[in-house]
């Protein structure tokens, strides 16, 4: 049996299509129920630790026994190589440690250079304070001082070679290492023992010229006469620069070098 069609209304079919679209299923994703959602506690970050390590024991010795390994590893390798052409492979190979241990105690390659050609510049500058117990003329405290690096660039090439190569920062007259000379040189203005308009110069002057010095010995390997001969000539020129007479330097020079540098019995001229 047929059923008669109903007529649509004009409109109808617009509010037909309508009833469809709304008894469609949602799309994936769209039209969802929302689930309520739960409150949750709120939470603080975790504190900082203001550095405190909290690694276990026994990493903590193996960190401390990297450090000096690869000191003495880096003191070997600079001696003979300059930082540029080292790899922290290298590096860690020759010290036996893991790469991480370097990274836990150096930033990188020029740092750890600098580290170590500085805790030789302290090892020196503390025999330097033995060596000047008790000298109270600020012109020999400072031959003393020069005198004593030669001497350390004559008995361990090997440390002098890195503290030359690895830190010119250190050239700086206002470094923390040059701190003894800078105390010295006032002292000599002060009492009027120098004369000398400029104090950074003649720091300057005087690290220079006990770099090249340093120099000197590591390349040429002078016997022990020849480097005092070297000391006394070429500081009298430079403590000329500081007001002191030529002969007043070479006396007391000549005395210094015969107390500090090696002897070998041969006697510099007056």
């Amino acid at each position: 049996m047929l059923f008669p069609r109903k007529p649509i209304a004009p409109g109808d079919h617009f509010r037909a299509a309508g009833r469809l679209r709304d008894a469609r299923p949602p799309r994936h994703g769209l039209a969802k129920s929302r689930k309520p959602s739960i409150e949750r506690p709120m939470t603080s970050p975790a504190p900082a630790m203001s550095g405190q390590d909290t690694a276990p024991p026994f990493q903590k010795r193996r960190r401390a026994r990297a450090r000096p390994a690869l000191m003495l590893a880096g003191l070997k390798l600079l001696a003979v190589r300059p930082v540029d052409s080292l790899t922290i492979d290298e590096i860690v190979e020759a010290a036996g440690v893991a790469k991480g241990s370097f990274f836990y105690h150096f930033a990188d390659k020029k740092s750890f250079a600098r580290e170590i050609a500085a805790q030789v510049r302290v090892d020196v500058e503390a025999t330097i304070d033995q060596v000047n117990a008790g000298v109270t003329d600020p012109a020999l405290r400072v031959a003393r001082g020069i005198g004593q690096f030669m001497l350390f660039a004559l008995q361990e090439p090997d440390k002098a070679a890195v503290v030359l190569n690895s830190d010119w920062r250190s050239a700086d007259p206002r470094h923390a290492l040059n701190a003894g000379l800078r105390a010295d040189l006032q002292l000599g203005l002060q009492s009027g023992r120098f004369d000398c308009p400029d104090i950074d110069a003649a720091m300057l002057t005087l690290i220079g010229v006990t770099n090249l010095l340093i120099g000197k010995i590591l390349f040429d390997q002078p016997r022990p006469d020849q480097a005092r001969l070297l000391f006394t000539s070429v500081l009298t020129f430079a403590f000329r620069g500081l007001g002191v007479t030529p002969a007043e330097a070479g006396a007391l020079l000549e005395a210094t070098a015969a107390q500090i540098l090696p002897d070998d019995g041969v006697r510099l001229p007056a």
